[in-house]
């Protein structure tokens, strides 16, 4: 009787330490589920970041071209003024 007692003993002492890795078990999943929910966050912020990031080089390339045919229109209009002052330096007023 004494060894069925010892064995009953035991049996649950297993069972509590199976419960207890069975516990971890579950916690460390939902730990695994935690990072990938945060990783798949991640990802899709970098996505966002990427795409700005684009759009925002998009932008500067078109400010520089703008700035490019400004400054060649200044030069232009740089030019005529100067042909005009020549044509009105030929009046003589008398």
């Amino acid at each position: 009787m004494h060894e069925v007692e010892k064995g009953t003993r035991s049996s649950r002492k297993s069972g509590q330490a199976l419960d207890g890795i069975l516990s971890r078990i579950h916690e460390v999943s939902m730990q695994i589920n935690q990072i990938a929910t945060a990783a798949e966050q991640q990802y899709a912020t970098t996505g966002d970041v990427t795409r700005n990031i684009l759009a925002t080089t998009e932008v500067i390339h078109q400010t520089a071209h703008g700035a490019d045919e400004t400054a060649d229109s200044a030069a232009q209009l740089a030019a005529q003024a100067q042909q005009l002052q020549e044509l009105v330096g030929r009046f003589r007023l008398q």
